[in-house]
């Protein structure tokens, strides 16, 4: 009877040490490696760009576009139309690319010295002007409309009464807009309050980075000054992914 006892503890004993094959197994908690919980990101939309690098040239220019034009009243001599490289490249031209990303809405800072206004060309959608002049000054602002359809403006007159006097604005977006001296032959510069518009460097280039895949329409302007008219170039930039496309655009003569 002891004997019958004891061996049925044992076989009891023997049993509970095995799992029992009826309960379902532990679920998994996060963290836990099995191949039910398995959870795969969906990938992510990586949209195909290229970059461009652009080179605006105007081969042989004339004599008198990059000639000085005489002295200003301050009897200092008068920049000219163009400073062409050697290769004949232009600085400062101003370059819109179809599509091209739209960059930070930055500060066009312009300064007044000399009875003239420097940078002669500048992007932004906010225009900051400073006087550097020893003596008051007036300069006229006017929005001349569109690239596409350049108007003659209304003149708004800017005073500027002591050297480090500076005058804030907000432009339109979309707008060009001059900056003109007051003098029978005024001094001119520039201000361009389009997205995505940029400035060709010291070498008459500038590469522009993110560009979708496909054509863009490429224009180059060269805005009108020291008695010379605007002029213009246009060419189309095929862009393929993870590559660098390149193109020249010259200006009209």
């Amino acid at each position: 009877m002891v004997a019958r006892a004891a061996a049925a503890l044992a076989l009891v004993a023997a049993c509970s040490g095995k799992p029992r094959t009826d309960e379902p197994p532990p679920a998994l908690v996060r963290g836990d490696a099995g191949p039910r919980d398995a959870v795969t990101a969906p990938p992510t939309a990586v949209r195909a760009t290229g970059d461009l690098q652009i080179r605006v040239e105007w081969p042989d220019v004339p004599v008198a576009a990059r000639s000085s034009p005489g002295r200003t009243p301050c009897n200092t001599p008068r920049a000219p139309s163009v400073a062409p490289t050697t290769t004949w490249g232009v600085p400062d031209a101003l370059v819109i690319v179809d599509g091209a990303p739209a960059a930070p809405a930055g500060v066009a800072r312009v300064t007044l010295a000399d009875c003239a206004v420097t940078p002669r060309i500048n992007v932004g959608a906010t225009l900051e002007i400073t006087s550097a002049a020893d003596r008051p000054a007036t300069l006229n602002l006017r929005k001349r409309g569109s690239l596409a359809a350049l108007a003659a403006g209304a003149p708004i007159a800017v005073q500027l009464p002591i050297a480090g006097h500076t005058v804030t604005t907000t432009l339109d977006a979309g707008a060009i807009y001059s900056i003109e001296t007051e003098a029978p032959d005024p001094e001119v510069a520039f201000v361009a309050a389009v997205p995505g518009a940029y400035l060709t460097e010291a070498n008459g280039q500038l590469t522009i980075h993110g560009l979708s895949v496909g054509p863009h329409a490429v224009t180059a302007w060269l805005p009108p000054r020291a008695g010379q008219p605007a002029r213009t170039g246009r060419a189309t930039a095929t862009i393929t992914a993870n590559d660098l496309a390149e193109v020249t655009v010259r200006l009209a003569p």
